[in-house]
């Protein structure tokens, strides 16, 4: 018989916490729960999970407070944020403590069981495989050097290029200036570099009118992936 995969819920409401038992324990999963972080950091010490669904806004330690406590003493353990918040804001703040996935609440049950399928399967490692990245509506082919928006060429200039290569190198995770300006043969100067990141910013905006390329305020520039 094959395990159950064992999946944390941390949730300060209490309606939202028991459906997601019902809901998942009728999937076939083995489900524990946890009303604050503070419960969330109690069980996380008595048991081995397979992943954690953590609710973003709560009192006292919300969930992005969590997930920078758990992630120093666990890295591997995949994480799906929920919040009732849409701002990519948000999602770049919680990728840089460790975030898998993010959905925004509300959310269909389907929608739920297709993200947990995606962080508990290798699908990562097939899609950096064969050499595609996805993020939002775009996907960059790193064979063929193309940038499409759903099946839209995008024209990039060889530094757009070369820019967008590093950050989906990174994906999710902050790359400093000096890293760009290095690997870029550009002009330390700020003005070279900020033209250059304002071009590229323009080209991947998101359906929203928001772009995927965040500047992290005196570190550096992220591209954020929620397939990633």
């Amino acid at each position: 018989m094959k395990k159950k995969s064992h999946i944390l819920c941390i949730d300060d409401d209490d309606k939202i916490r028991e459906l997601l038992e019902i809901f998942l324990a009728k999937q076939n999963f083995l489900v524990t729960t946890a009303k604050d972080a503070f419960e969330g950091e109690k069980v996380s010490k008595f048991f081995v999970f397979d992943l954690i669904i953590l609710d973003i806004m709560m009192p006292k330690k919300n969930g992005i407070e969590f997930l920078n406590y758990f992630r120093k003493i666990n890295k591997n353990i995949p994480v799906l944020m929920l919040t009732a918040d849409n701002q990519l804001e948000k999602k770049t703040e919680s990728y840089k403590y460790g975030c898998d996935d993010y959905l925004v609440k509300p959310f269909e049950p389907l929608e739920l069981i297709l993200r947990i399928n995606k962080l508990l399967n290798p699908r990562i490692n097939k899609l950096k495989s064969s050499n595609e990245y996805f993020f939002g509506e775009f996907k960059y082919n790193l064979n063929a050097k193309s940038l499409k928006k759903n099946d839209e060429n995008i024209k990039l200039t060889s530094k757009e290029q070369f820019l967008l290569e590093i950050l989906l190198n990174n994906i999710n995770k902050e790359v400093s200036r000096e890293l760009v300006i290095k690997k870029l043969e550009l002009e330390s100067s700020l003005r070279s570099i900020d033209v250059l990141v304002n071009r590229l910013r323009k080209k991947i905006m998101s359906n929203s009118k928001t772009s995927f390329l965040k500047t992290i305020r005196g570190k550096g520039y992220m591209l954020v992936s929620e397939y990633e």
